[in-house]
């Protein structure tokens, strides 16, 4: 696995557009701490936005996604899904709704893949047998101790 440790300046560049704007030189003042509004992960992911919304993982069922107890996801409704995606879904006779990773199958069709290989994949060209709610843009976990 190979990482790059972004510079401040860098990371702000990723995240924040507006940064290019920001000149620091020498003694920064409070004003420039200001400018830059500071770190903040609702404008990363995009959560301000209408068609953003947050999901918390209740059990260890996406385990096998890599995905666990606790994590959030940050899902986006205007999304139209394609395959490599994690999708949150509605199952047609489910209670609640599951997330699933969208896969090709045979003759290119897309197919609904669930984290327990045990589960058979569902196509999804029936709409009246699955919902798509939303795309997992994002997964936020907690790592930390304590």
């Amino acid at each position: 696995m190979s990482l790059t440790i972004l510079t401040r300046s860098e990371r702000l560049q990723h995240m924040l557009p507006e940064s290019r704007e920001l000149r620091i030189t020498g003694f920064q003042s409070p004003a420039e701490d200001e400018k830059e509004r500071g770190f903040s992960l609702d404008r990363i992911v995009g959560i301000g936005a209408p068609q953003m919304r947050a999901v918390m993982v209740n059990d260890d069922g996406l385990i096998g996604f890599g995905i666990y107890p606790g994590d959030r996801l940050i899902v986006d409704r205007s999304v139209s899904p394609c395959a490599g995606n994690y999708v949150v879904a509605h199952l047609d006779g489910a209670d609640s709704y599951c997330v699933r990773l969208v896969s090709t199958g045979d003759k290119n069709t897309l197919m609904l893949v669930d984290a327990q290989s045990a589960t058979l994949p569902l196509t999804f060209e029936d709409p009246d047998c699955v919902e798509i709610w939303g795309v997992v843009m994002w997964v936020v976990s907690y790592v930390g101790r304590g």
